[in-house]
């Protein structure tokens, strides 16, 4: 409201006296000389000399420009969906939805992307996000956990919990199609599992050998005829008999492609992807986490891992929206296939009714997808521009300057970026920026703590 009065908004008195005690003055007639409007009596014999301080007059404008400027202006409260924490500038609690913010066309996309260095918060938010979110009748996918806090949270809330690796009791096998969810065509789900097989053996041959990337459509034609001779040759076909009919095929296209499937059946590699699976993906459960600490410092084996997770959750979606989460998503970065998958799932998250969570430690983390300039690196750096929620914790030294100039920052927000406290973030959905407290109760600070195995 604009003040149109001319009066001055606050009136002082400085008081002059002719007694031998000038500075001398009651609490009283003190008081009153700073009330604004306030009369001393003139029979005191002191002379009253009146100074006058103005307040320049509000400034108008929307509130829009006025958010650029000053964007912690508390505004509406966000109180839809599931509890989050609180403001930490408003004190008003906080509440988050992806698809309600869709719906009320707040953001543009579904997607999440969460930033930060280390030890600030950022994995507990996400489980925070996902153990809500379950509750509030949301399911969740995790492909890959190489520290195994999903893995946790789905045994703790009964949910499917799958550890894979070399020498690990549970494994998947790239050419299981699954269980046809209650309800579906058996021959169309047939079809799109076998489409689904085929591209998983594609991006695997790929992964395993980037020289032959991009597979040649007459290399792709015989790896598919080899899967396919081969589940139907075997009752529970493995990547053993795919070798098999490749050298049963022979021909230029097949050599390469054996002898890249051969490693996954001898070596280190072996035991993880070419047995029969112990273990299928339940369209059922409010939560599937597949953990692989086990081939945790091992690159090329966490992506493989990854990618047949991913292939097999995409076959059980079941119904009902559901949070897809890439913790370390640095990780998935570095693998051309899996980035180009990721960046698809992105794009297709309203279609699908997912949402993308992408968890990394700073925006830096794109630089390790591939050379600076090349195709592969725009595409890495183009994955947060596809999540219109971005949470943004404390970063590591250095990377405050980065993280402001992509995310575009406002100066009050990349001073607030500087100040944020343990398990505080700046949450930006659409235009909306505010400075939010995730808060837990004792049971999922006990939970989620991410620590408990180095203080074992």
């Amino acid at each position: 409201m604009t003040r149109r009065s001319k009066a001055p908004l606050i009136e002082t008195r400085t008081a002059g006296t002719t007694s031998k005690h000038p500075q001398r003055r009651s609490a009283a007639s003190s008081a009153s000389e700073f009330e604004p409007g306030a009369r001393s009596p003139r029979s005191d014999g002191q002379r009253h000399d009146r100074q006058f301080l103005r307040i320049l007059s509000a400034h108008r404008d929307t509130t829009a420009v006025l958010g650029g400027a000053y964007p912690f202006l508390t505004g509406k409260p966000a109180d839809g969906g599931m509890f989050i924490g609180h403001d930490t500038v408003t004190g008003q609690r906080f509440c988050f939805d992806p698809w309600q913010l869709y719906q009320q066309q707040t953001v543009s996309n579904t997607n999440i992307a969460i930033v930060g260095n280390i030890g600030w918060g950022k994995t507990n938010t996400a489980l925070a996000i996902a153990l809500r979110g379950i509750a509030c009748g949301y399911r969740v996918f995790v492909p890959g956990d190489p520290k195994n806090d999903w893995t946790r949270l789905a045994e703790a809330l009964g949910g499917q919990a799958i550890r894979i690796g070399p020498g690990m009791p549970e494994r998947l096998n790239p050419l299981d199609l699954g269980t046809p969810p209650p309800g579906a065509d058996g021959q169309a789900w047939r079809h799109q599992s076998e489409q689904r097989r085929a591209a998983l053996m594609v991006a695997i041959v790929e992964t395993l050998a980037p020289s032959l990337t991009p597979l040649h459509p007459e290399a792709r034609e015989t790896l598919t005829a080899a899967t396919g001779f081969a589940c139907n040759a075997n009752t529970t076909a493995t990547l053993h008999h795919v070798v098999t009919a490749l050298a049963a095929e022979g021909g230029e296209h097949a050599a390469p492609i054996r002898a890249a499937l051969g490693e996954l059946c001898a070596g280190p590699l072996a035991g993880m992807l070419d047995q029969p699976a112990t273990a299928t993906p339940d369209p059922s459960s409010p939560i599937i986490a597949v953990g692989t600490a086990a081939v945790a410092d091992y690159d090329l084996a966490h992506t493989l891992a990854v990618l047949t997770a991913t292939s097999q959750l995409d076959g059980a979606p079941g119904s009902g929206r559901r949070f897809i989460i890439y913790d370390e998503a640095w990780r998935i970065l570095a693998a051309p296939t899996h980035l180009a998958r990721v960046n698809t799932e992105l794009r297709l998250s309203r279609a699908r009714g997912t949402s993308t969570v992408l968890i990394t430690h700073a925006l830096s983390d794109t630089d390790k997808a591939a050379d600076a300039g090349s195709s592969a690196a725009a595409t890495a750096r183009g994955l947060v521009a596809l999540c219109d929620t971005r949470i943004i914790f404390r970063q590591a030294p250095g990377e405050t300057d980065r993280t402001a100039t992509e995310l575009a920052l406002t100066n009050p927000e990349r001073q607030a970026l500087a100040d944020l406290g343990k398990g505080e973030a700046l949450w930006k959905t659409g235009n909306t920026t505010r400075r939010i407290h995730t808060d837990l109760g004792t049971t999922e600070s006990m939970l989620f703590d991410t620590d408990q195995h180095r203080n074992a």
